[in-house]
């Protein structure tokens, strides 16, 4: 449809840059000295070093010259230094024995070391080696042993538990499946359903794959009573909540399958895997041939000619598989993106080093070793064509000049805070359609469909659902209470410590969403440009605080109304152009069934997952709270002319959600079936699957256009913080500094909506600045979480206000302050799905604060503020 060089710029995703770090010294020599390296180290990174320990090689000549397979028990340290490698002598650079091909796994407190072999057999010792910088030295801490003696097995960790699978006990491969939680007081190892296949020399990594970590154990081999292994190409995944294994796609290139073992892997990014080398198995499984028929030759001479034939294919030995192999966990997809620069490096742990990563030493023949620590970096970054920044400068110009053109009107607080009830309720409506299709809406849900499924579907759907409830009981009562902040409500119906409360917490939530929100452009524009995130969050902040300083929410409605057009225009591209760069749909229908990437209704009665029940429930709370009193909605019904056109424009808001979100899930899938069935251009450096849609965007679409949803996210970004800054500083300005200072004039109080308007900018930036260097899980689950967590409490005082007669202020008080604390127990002590806090908050808050309004009543004429004539 459009040619390739008409795409967005040149992209550099899933390269690798590698070089060798260091040569592994000899033992007790000077650092210039080569050693000819080892085989079967245990490896790992911490406190800023690697550590290779132990070992094994042939220092006397090739095994099949008579040459004996040493065992070692030196440490190396390598230290980074500037941008290069240095080795340090460590005080005591030996193991307590002799050992090699144990596993390994690095975690903060130190390196997991399990297992191995040595002349003494199998071993089943654990320990914990631990570099200690200041002292120069390793420390060692004993562990629980192993179940069993293992070598060759395959390890990974999640959190502080450690897993070992596989491996070879007894001579024989083994299928064992073990774990251990460094995090308990008295850890001790866990014996879990076995691993489907009996087998050594596997990969072990963990990896999300879009819902939650799993283990995955990727090919290896079977030793078998007749001499020949076994050879795997599989892919194992297993499930800790469920204590499941499951069969994944097995190892290929995106076309033709393969066996691998005795290579190494790791995991990238937030969804992927890479392998990196290995032994296929061809020429393995012909030495193992010549071993079988020599051991059953009846003549010497028939023994000799085959063992020389063996002694030659030795010798030719081509070296193993450079090949490096991308696995993307949420498609279930693989390709080959690249080779390793020179000889394979096999019976090693690839570990990652900073943004380094590093292979250490290993085997590259049979009975060859080399010295060599190669180091890998990650180049995965897409340039804006010259068109696409050219489109970007003349968006950021137009958006600038829209906002002087609706900041000139706000000589008042009437003006800066309600834009003088000059709104026309279309743009009204549009305005409060498009804070929710921010920039978290236009990355996030796409991103969440791409990973799971349409499960999520209904919680949008519930904002149709409350549209009659906040039309025909909240509205009404905002506009003929002539309300500025949606609290005062609260103040009118119960007292003025409520009212505060509600509308401190507000702020608070507020604080943190808009840092989130400044956070996701910024992401998006580091990926895009490389510019460092810093000096994109603090352009973003800046740019949102001179505009909502100098203007008022006016400005905001109108910038807001231009940006959904813009990204509607956008999703509405992709969503028509996702499908041309497809081939095969009918394997993409049948990946749809078999994935089930189309499931919208789950009907069971859980709610530790977002089941239908969980979803709807947890929506019609969290949408009752967003559109009935947020204040960064009912600031919108308050900018229209009269109380009818507010209930057009939520009417409006609320249906304008239905299509944009069969758009948006829509893309998710289009994604999910778009990167797998052309693997090799996702970007193995995405650390977070929110940016799988921003990197399409930069990557696949033609140039212009890239440029311009580029735009449109900064400008959804910008809207939606500005929005919450002058919603904030309306709270603030009426909720606390006119009600302490009931004397303060007119011009005063501006001047103060302005200043706290600068000040929550400035102190909004340093929180995404800080969330930028923090790093979040899931920025949409995140939102989700501070919106229900925080809010539930709020809504319930505005149910027990409109709803009940016999709620009091200081009995609504204390179950605003009591539903906050029991919404903290939840949240630690149980598993409910994060969805379910706002309905949580909100009935705990009603039933706790009518219970205790009955405790402490309170004498009011509620006139007016309830359903209640």
């Amino acid at each position: 449809m459009w040619p390739d060089n008409a795409l967005a710029g040149d992209t550099l995703s899933n390269r690798i840059d590698w070089s060798v770090a260091a040569n592994l010294p000899a033992p007790g020599t000077a650092p210039e000295a080569a050693s000819p390296g080892v085989a079967g180290a245990f490896t790992g990174w911490h406190n800023g070093a690697l550590l290779i320990a132990g070992g094994a090689n042939f220092p006397a000549g090739m095994p099949w010259e008579g040459g004996r397979k040493a065992y070692h028990d030196g440490i190396y340290v390598l230290k980074k230094s500037g941008s290069s490698y240095v080795w340090i002598r460590a005080m005591n650079p030996h193991l307590k024995q002799k050992i090699a091909y144990g596993a390994s796994v690095s975690l903060p407190q130190g390196i997991v070391c399990m297992g191995g072999e040595s002349e003494a057999g199998t071993s089943k010792v654990v320990f914990l080696m631990q570099w200690n910088g200041a002292r120069k030295q390793v420390d060692f801490k004993p562990l629980p042993d192993l179940p069993v003696p293992l070598a060759n097995a395959a390890a990974a960790s999640m959190g502080n538990v450690v897993y070992v699978a596989g491996g070879e006990h007894g001579g024989k491969p083994s299928n064992g499946f073990f774990a251990l939680d460094l995090s308990e007081a008295n850890p001790q190892w866990q014996t879990l359903p076995a691993l489907p296949v009996a087998m050594s020399h596997s990969v072990a990594v963990v990896q999300s794959n879009g819902k939650a970590s799993y283990v995955y154990v990727l090919g290896g081999r079977s030793a078998t009573a007749r001499g020949i292994s076994d050879l795997h190409g599989t892919n194992f995944c297993y499930d800790p909540a469920k204590r499941q294994w499951a069969q994944r796609a097995g190892i290929s290139d995106g076309r033709t399958p393969t066996h691998l073992s005795a290579g190494t892997g790791l995991a990238s990014g937030a969804s992927y895997i890479v392998l990196l080398g290995g032994d296929k198995g061809d020429t393995f499984n012909r030495i193992e041939t010549y071993n079988a028929r020599i051991g059953a030759a009846q003549t010497d001479g028939e023994k000799r000619r085959l063992q020389a034939e063996k002694v030659d294919l030795l010798q030719a030995h081509p070296g193993f598989s450079r090949d490096i192999y991308l696995y993307n966990t949420i498609t279930d997809a693989w390709a080959k993106i690249g080779e390793l620069p020179g000889a394979a490096q096999v019976t090693t742990t690839a570990v990652k080093a900073g943004e380094d990563i590093l292979i250490p030493s290993g085997e590259v023949k049979p009975g060859v070793r080399t010295p060599v620590v190669t180091r890998g970096s990650v180049r995965s970054q897409s340039s804006f064509s010259w068109v696409d920044s050219l489109v970007l400068l003349v968006c950021f110009l137009l958006m600038t000049a829209g906002r002087f053109l609706f900041t000139g009107k706000t000589s008042n607080t009437d003006d800066y805070f309600k834009g003088g009830e000059r709104i026309p309720q279309w743009a009204a409506g549009i305005s409060i359609f498009g804070a929710k299709l921010s920039a978290i809406t236009f990355m996030g849900i796409p991103a969440k469909t791409y990973a799971t499924d349409w499960t999520y579907f209904f919680l949008l759907m519930t904002i149709i659902m409350v549209m009659p409830l906040v039309a025909g009981y909240f509205i009404p009562f905002y506009r003929r209470l002539n309300v500025t902040s949606a609290y005062e409500y609260l103040g009118k119906r119960f007292n003025t410590g409520s009212r505060m409360l509600a509308s401190a917490l507000y702020v608070l939530l507020q604080l943190g969403r808009m840092g989130i929100v400044v956070l996701l452009p910024s992401i998006a524009l580091t990926l895009v440009t490389g510019i460092d995130i810093n000096v994109c969050i603090i352009m973003i902040g800046a740019i949102s605080i001179f505009f909502t300083v100098k203007g008022g929410i006016e400005a905001v409605i109108w910038v807001e109304v231009i940006q959904v057009l813009i990204l509607a225009a956008g999703a509405l591209f992709c969503l028509f152009y996702l499908p041309f760069r497809m081939d095969d749909w009918g394997a993409a229908k049948q990946v749809l069934v078999q994935s089930e990437k189309l499931k919208v209704f789950d009907f069971r009665l859980d709610f530790t997952e977002p089941t239908f029940w969980v979803v709807v429930i947890g929506g019609l709370a969290i949408n009752l709270l967003t559109y009935g009193t947020d204040q960064t909605t009912v600031q919108r019904y308050l900018t229209t002319k009269s109380e009818t056109e507010s209930v057009r424009s939520l009417k409006l808001g609320a249906w304008l959600t239905l299509p944009s979100t069969l758009v948006f899930f829509s893309i998710g899938t289009l994604l999910f079936l778009f990167f797998r069935e052309q693997p090799e251009k996702v970007n193995m450096a995405l650390d977070n699957v929110d940016n799988i849609f921003p990197w399409y965007i930069v990557s696949q679409l033609p140039a212009g256009l890239s440029g311009l949803l580029i735009a449109g996210i900064f400008a959804a970004a910008m809207s939606s913080t500005e929005a919450s800054m002058n919603s904030t500083a309306t709270l603030l300005t009426t909720d606390f500094y006119q009600k302490l200072n009931p004397s303060v004039t007119p011009k005063q109080t501006l001047f103060f909506a302005r200043a706290a308007t600068l000040l929550l900018g400035i102190f909004v930036t340093c929180i995404a600045l800080y969330m930028a260097h923090k790093g979040v899980s899931s920025l949409w689950d995140r939102f989700n979480t501070i919106l229900g967590l925080f809010t539930g409490c709020i809504g319930g005082a505005f149910v027990l206000g409109i709803f009940t007669t016999k709620a009091s202020g200081n009995g609504v008080m204390a179950g605003m302050a009591l539903s906050c604390i029991t919404q903290l127990l939840i949240q630690q002590y149980t598993d409910i799905h994060l969805l379910m806090y706002a309905f949580t908050g909100l009935v705990s808050c009603v039933v706790l604060g009518y219970c205790l309004s009955l405790l402490m009543p309170a004498e009011r004429d509620l006139s007016g503020l309830t359903i209640y004539k």
